[in-house]
């Protein structure tokens, strides 16, 4: 199987908008994290992924379960949405950067070619990562979790680590690649269209994000008012 493969940028501009819609229904999901870590608090999924420590992880989670029941129960169901919501956002989101480095990859010349194929295809890897990741929290979301031994966790948070770490060097090279192409000129001008259509998802994504951010402001009011 060769290590290069072509896509057109359309199937990017596809896979990175449904990226962001996925993205704003999860975002939609995390404003009814709560959890009582000393007192009724929100959380996000972030704080679940990088825990200071395993007792720290089970101990959000056990919190979810001891606040009022229909509060407690709108959490669960939210938190248990978004994870398994995010298996759909993994193939748009690794396939989204899998076509970037590849695109990108398209455009280099001899080492450059070889280091951004490979690049796209270290996303399976995020991708499994990611999998495990959502597979083990899904587990611990019970009354009383059990809180891991310190290998488990240690290696909880390696994953963590390789997961965002060879997801985010894609990103930040194929962009910095990209910048420099346009930079040197070195672009067709039928790109254009698509880089627009890139801006306009972003856009949208953005009014909608501060939409949905002000909505959540106001439940978040009325919820500390109550």
């Amino acid at each position: 199987m060769s290590l290069y493969l072509h896509f057109h940028w359309i199937y990017f501009c596809i896979a990175f908008g449904a990226t962001l819609l996925i993205s704003l229904l999860m975002n939609l999901q995390s404003a009814n994290f709560y959890t009582l870590y000393v007192v009724i608090r929100k959380f996000s999924i972030i704080d679940l992924e990088f825990p200071v420590s395993a007792l720290e992880l089970a101990t959000f989670i056990k919190g979810i379960f001891a606040l009022p029941v229909k509060l407690s129960a709108k959490t669960l169901r939210a938190l248990r949405g978004q994870l398994y919501l995010d298996f759909l956002f993994m193939p748009a989101a690794y396939g989204s950067i899998f076509i970037l480095c590849m695109k990108v990859s398209m455009k280099m010349t001899s080492f450059g070619h070889w280091v951004f194929a490979v690049l796209a295809w270290l996303q399976l890897i995020a991708w499994v990562c990611d999998i495990i990741e959502n597979i083990y929290l899904l587990n611990k979301i019970q009354p009383e979790p059990v809180v891991s031994k310190s290998a488990v966790h240690t290696a909880y948070e390696l994953l963590e680590k390789c997961k965002w770490g060879i997801a985010l060097t894609a990103i930040i090279c194929s962009i910095a690649a990209i910048f420099y192409f346009w930079l040197m000129g070195l672009y067709s001008f039928q790109s254009l269209n698509y880089f627009l259509i890139v801006v306009a998802e972003i856009v949208i994504f953005l009014v909608l994000r501060k939409i949905t951010a002000k909505n959540e402001k106001e439940k978040l009011e009325k919820f500390q008012q109550t």
